[in-house]
């Protein structure tokens, strides 16, 4: 058997499994981590892109997350799910380059590009009032509230996910979306909130 068709076969047998499964293997099978690493990095990548201001700072926090996620695998005990324990550390990672850089203000100028085939409907409606648009004033809003945003609304993420990764509690998430999206809205309607 050739080389290729035996590292097709090892892909297929992790691709079958779930997020928890492989996560409680990576300690012991690098196969397993390979697997969610093909999972989560672009997911991974427009959360943390959202956070900063370039590319090359956000390729390098991306792979802080995944290094920090290869050595901890130990750490991950299953009482949440995978996904919201690779963003507790992204959202980590994030808040200490934030805090190391000391920065307030963030320009993103450009949202990576989703490679979700089926995008939310959330992202269908930023898509249709103009992405660009929305999420310069996005990076306007306080790093609090651009967080949970694009934890909302590019992940996909619940409420009670947020509130886990970002340790608040989800009343706490709840008052930053809506503190968000009422600020998104005015300024949007040409009025600008104090």
């Amino acid at each position: 058997m050739r080389a290729d068709a035996i590292l097709a076969d090892m892909i297929d047998m992790t691709a079958d499994l779930d997020d928890e499964t492989l996560a409680a293997r990576v300690a012991g099978d690098f196969d397993a981590f390979a697997e969610l690493y093909r999972r989560y990095l672009c997911p991974v990548y427009r959360f943390v892109r959202s956070q900063c201001p370039d590319e090359s700072t956000a390729e390098d926090i991306t792979a802080q997350v995944f290094f920090k996620a290869i050595s901890s695998a130990s750490s991950f005990r299953g009482e949440g799910s995978y996904k919201a324990w690779i963003f507790r550390i992204a959202h980590n990672s994030v808040w200490s380059w934030r805090n190391g850089r000391a920065r307030s203000v963030i320009a993103v100028e450009e949202v990576p590009e989703t490679v979700d085939p089926t995008p939310s409907p959330a992202a269908q409606a930023i898509t249709q009032e103009g992405r660009g648009q929305v999420w310069r004033k996005v990076a306007e809003l306080p790093p609090a509230q651009r967080e949970v945003v694009a934890l909302r609304y590019l992940q996909d993420l619940t409420v009670e996910e947020i509130a886990e990764i970002t340790d608040r509690s989800r009343g706490a998430v709840r008052i930053l979306l809506h503190r968000a999206r009422s600020k998104l809205r005015s300024t949007m309607d040409g009025k600008e909130v104090g």
